[in-house]
């Protein structure tokens, strides 16, 4: 599967949402939302290309970026200033060097795209939530679902 590019990524503005300060604090700030994913477009180590600064309306750059997160698809997402990208962040886990042979009574992980299989983490009960660790970045070649992220944008 191919991974996403920026021309995956819709950008929506509406006029009453463009430049909402109207140059009162000597920067643009906007409201605007995108939409990418589709379950099939894959998502890259280092995250999903945004389109141009100037489908956002903004000339020089964005210097803030905020986004609103959605409710409960298990994401979050992070603005990659530098790069001009949205890093899509999961839940990850590390684990230890039992033998698999030992693992038998413990319940099967499922995966960011829902999927059961190994590994088997011991003494846990089918169908419930533990704390597993930080957030890692989204591994390659996972397709995310559709998602519309509403932003909050600063810049020139």
């Amino acid at each position: 599967m191919a991974a996403f590019a920026s021309t995956d990524v819709s950008v929506t503005i509406h006029a009453r949402d463009r430049d909402i300060g109207h140059g009162s604090i000597m920067k643009n700030v906007s409201l605007a939302s995108i939409t990418f994913g589709d379950g099939a477009l894959t998502y890259a180590t280092g995250g999903v290309p945004l389109p141009a600064k100037e489908q956002f309306g903004f000339q020089k750059e964005i210097k803030f970026l905020a986004i609103q997160q959605p409710v409960a698809n298990g994401f979050i997402y992070k603005y990659d200033a530098d790069n001009h990208k949205i890093k899509i962040f999961t839940q990850g886990f590390t684990t230890g060097s039992t033998a698999a042979a030992s693992n038998e009574n413990g319940a099967l992980v499922e995966d960011s795209a829902g999927s059961e299989g190994t590994p088997r983490i011991p003494n846990t009960a089918a169908d419930t939530t533990y704390d597993m660790g930080p957030m890692i970045e989204l591994p390659n070649g996972i397709a995310p679902a559709e998602v519309t992220l509403p932003l909050l944008m600063i810049g020139e």
